[in-house]
């Protein structure tokens, strides 16, 4: 038996239930029994329903290739154009869920069959891209985000999906659609593209659908394919440090949309956008509801919150047919749109050098996000003028204390400076991107908190401070007396760096990061957080003390059993746990016969248990010994019954399933056999398998899989699950998550012609092991630190050679 050790890899108004959701968070500890209790009720009050129902959309065909567009505090929704109609439609909303149709944004012929449509506003235009009917880009501009957009060059060609991102030292990028992976090409000026190179960011086959964030330094990357009919249309992410155009880490918790589902299936091309706290950020993507009388797909819109957790991203969800809480508001936000603020949102006062000063009435916690849109100055004030400062005031307790950031117009810089006991400190100071126009809108965003404070320039960082700490003040607007600013939508809200992610309820089934199970106990010696030693660069929660442990509030999808895994380092082997889930209280050992040798970190089933539907909470506490923690991932099992043979319920290609057997018809097509229930989690299965003289190539039993896909434009392997593939006296194991295959182990069994060879598998916890012609030792072991740990049974060849007995399964208990 061979055993290969494989690295982790780095490579209208909507018909949605409505607007932001209030949850209460409490946890209370009991120290006298050293004890976790927690408690607080979690409300719902807000919600929303995936997919949704926009007023006037495209008849019979839906929304597809959504993107979202968050401009002075508002967002605006653009998808593709039915094929064969002429003209783009958007709509607007002020917190992602009440969708308002806003008409075509624009009406040139040339956009008929607009595909992907996206847009990026700079200094004070709004650039279009789109590649109509999938023949090439244009670029379109406009004045305003609900148009009208005009054409503004001839076609650049570069296939279709073509998005921009903008980097903080300015420079453009543009990433679009290619087989075996996305392109990207640096870009001269919004019109002018140039020759790309392909990245390593792929799903093995057609590969559409990118976008670029940047956030902490990090580039994440989004992509999809392979085809928009298949089922087994899917969303992945890459991550980069060092340039958006360069070479990305393929994390493994990929894909993070998908699902294959009769109800919910074709879920791909996303978008990312800021939430209205300007904290959070939301993926938009579509289902694919059918095909249109005329042939092109019919698909719906979809949102799902992002949560991050270092390099790491995932999706809470995709959710489908449940109340999601719907994306927060800022605690303060006011629209503006005029000289000055007004009303009791604000109070006039002087500062200590004399200069009149707008303030806020309210307040931001010592960790905040706000936000500040505003025209700088009109057109009659000369360019360079002398005096033409702008501030943006944060962390103000009077005249004389405060801090702010300083636009000055004369030399086109921006510095952030902090005022106390008459004196003014200029932290820092930095240019401002060339060509500024001060008569054009622009954004400034500061987060501040324990982190330090950061400050944005119309989304790009320019300013970052890590020893000016956020402090609690309000915030505000001064400017010099010559400029004439048209101050616009103005707000905050008490979070930053990421810190909502924390507060929001994750799904079950689903995965919760352990760093978001810290409830604000850092500092008092009960926890410590590591990313050093994670391979996919995500942070790790090591519990100090016993009785201590993580507290997640949770949405249930339904009632069932559920089964809880934790992903924890080697060195935690011996460490006891308690499970605190749905009324019951578990306590589980950290056996040390659960650990692979191959990794650093193990996958470690902790039980199921019975949960009912609906927002609760969930713990895990440690009981006893060193125990470091990535994260917890719950799914939804079944119990399998009693020995039984399965029925194969979906069937791909042409067999001979007479006589309780299974043949492939037709040589050198391949052909896929699924059946038993994906909720399925420790069982055995045992068959026979017979080669004849005609057999050639492979013939595969797969197990514990998942998201299947059947569709002749996409990867092979369009499953999650394992292989076990019997091909020339080799017996080999494989992990497969669609265009990611991994030899895992492999053995030794030489099959004779006409004689049935007897293979049992079992499935116990994240252990495989196979046994062949009864014997005792398994001819294949392998325990995978990073299972799939349910999923169905099913068969897999190319050949007409091999026959299979029915695949007989019985369930085990994990020991």
């Amino acid at each position: 038996m061979t055993r290969f050790r494989k690295p982790w890899r780095l490579l209208g108004i909507s018909l949605a239930s409505v607007a932001a959701v209030a949850v209460t968070l409490a946890v209370i500890q009991d120290a006298t029994k050293g004890k976790q209790a927690y408690g607080g009720e979690i409300t719902m009050e807000h919600t929303y329903l995936n997919p949704m129902k926009l007023d006037q959309e495209w008849e019979d065909y839906g929304i597809g290739d959504p993107y979202v567009l968050r401009f002075n505090g508002r967002y605006y929704l653009y998808c593709s154009t039915k094929d064969w109609r002429v003209g783009i439609k958007a709509w607007s909303s002020e917190d992602l869920v009440s969708w308002q149709y806003e008409g075509l944004v624009t009406e040139e012929p040339l956009t008929e069959g607009a595909y992907a449509p996206e847009v990026v506003y700079w200094n004070g235009s709004f650039y279009m891209y789109t590649s109509p009917g999938g023949k090439g880009h244009y670029v379109l501009r406009s004045d305003n985000p609900t148009g009208p957009f005009q054409i503004e060059t001839d076609n650049l060609g570069l296939s279709i999906d073509g998005s921009v991102f903008i980097d903080d030292d300015a420079k453009w990028y543009f990433t679009y659609a290619a087989s075996g992976g996305i392109m990207a090409s640096t870009m001269k000026d919004p019109y002018s593209i140039d020759v790309g190179s392909k990245l390593n960011t792929s799903l093995g086959h057609w590969t559409e659908g990118s976008m670029i964030i940047k956030r902490q330094d990090r580039y994440y990357m989004t992509y999809t394919g392979n085809h928009v009919f298949s089922r087994g249309y899917r969303v992945n992410y890459a991550v980069a440090h060092d340039s958006p155009n360069g070479i990305y880490s393929i994390p493994e918790n990929n894909p993070i949309i998908i699902s294959t589902n009769d109800e919910f299936n074709g879920l791909g091309h996303s978008a990312t956008v800021l939430g209205p706290d300007m904290d959070s950020y939301y993926i938009v993507y579509h289902n694919l509801a059918g095909r249109s009388a005329e042939g092109p797909p019919i698909r719906m819109l979809n949102m799902d919150r992002l949560i991050f957790n270092g390099d790491k991203m995932s999706v809470a969800g995709p959710t489908h047919g449940i109340p999601v809480q719907a994306p927060a508001l800022p605690v303060f936000h006011d629209v503006l749109g005029g000289p000055e603020p007004r009303g009791e949102r604000w109070e006039h006062q002087k500062l200590v050098n004399g200069a009149a000063a707008w303030i806020s009435s309210l307040s931001t916690d010592n960790r905040f996000t706000a936000e500040f849109n505003a025209v700088l100055t009109d057109e009659n004030v000369p360019a360079g003028s002398e005096d033409a400062d702008f501030e943006a005031l944060f962390s103000y307790e009077d005249g004389d204390h405060y801090r702010g950031i300083r636009v000055d117009g004369k030399d086109m810089s921006m510095s952030m400076f902090e005022r106390a006991g008459g004196q003014e400190v200029i932290t820092q100071s930095v240019s401002l991107p060339n060509g500024m126009d001060m008569t054009k809108h622009h954004a400034l965003r500061i987060e501040s908190g324990d982190h330090g404070t950061r400050v944005y320039w119309d989304g790009i960082l320019l300013l970052s401070d890590k020893e000016m700490k956020g402090t609690a003040g309000r915030i505000g607007y001064s400017w010099s007396p010559a400029l004439k600013p048209e101050l616009r939508y103005t707000a905050f809200s008490n979070e930053a760096n990421g810190s909502s992610d924390q507060d929001v309820l994750k799904q079950v089934p689903g995965t919760m990061e352990a760093i978001h199970g810290v409830q604000d106990s850092v500092e008092r010696n009960e926890y410590a957080i590591s990313d050093k030693e994670t391979p996919d660069g995500s942070y790790a929660i090591t519990v100090l003390q016993d009785h201590k442990g993580l507290t997640f509030p949770v949405y249930v999808k339904e009632d069932g059993s559920y089964l809880l895994s934790a992903m924890v380092s080697n060195a935690s082997a011996g460490a006891r746990l308690v499970l605190d889930a749905g009324g019951e209280r578990k306590e589980i050992l950290l056996d040390p016969s659960w650990f692979s040798e191959e990794s650093e970190w193990t996958k470690i089933p902790l039980g199921s248990v019975q949960l009912r539907k609906g927002p609760q909470w969930l713990s895990l506490t440690r009981k006893k010994g060193d125990v470091s923690i990535r994260y917890i991932e719950s799914s939804l099992i079944s119990p399998v019954a009693p020995r039984h043979d399965v029925e194969f319920t979906d069937v791909y290609g042409s067999w001979n399933l007479a006589n309780g057997q299974a043949e492939l018809l037709s040589e050198g097509q391949e052909g896929k056999l699924f059946g038993g229930d994906p909720r399925w989690s420790n069982y055995e299965v045992s068959f026979q398998l017979t080669a004849t003289e005609e057999a050639s190539g492979e013939a595969s039993v797969l197990l514990r899989t998942s998201n299947e896909s059947d569709f002749p434009d996409q990867v092979r392997d369009s499953f999650m699950g394992y292989e076990l593939s019997f091909r020339n006296g080799r017996v080999i194991l494989k992990r497969i998550s669609y265009e990611v295959n991994e030899e895992m182990a492999s053995g030794f069994l030489e099959l004779e012609e006409h004689q049935p060879a007897e293979i049992k598998v079992r499935l116990e916890g994240a252990a495989i092991h196979v046994y062949a012609n009864g014997g005792e030792d398994p001819i294949v072991s392998w325990l995978d630190p990073n299972a799939f740990l349910n999923g169905r049974v099913g068969l897999r060849t190319s050949s007409k050679g091999w026959t299979f007995s029915p695949l007989t399964v019985e369930p085990i208990e994990m020991q």
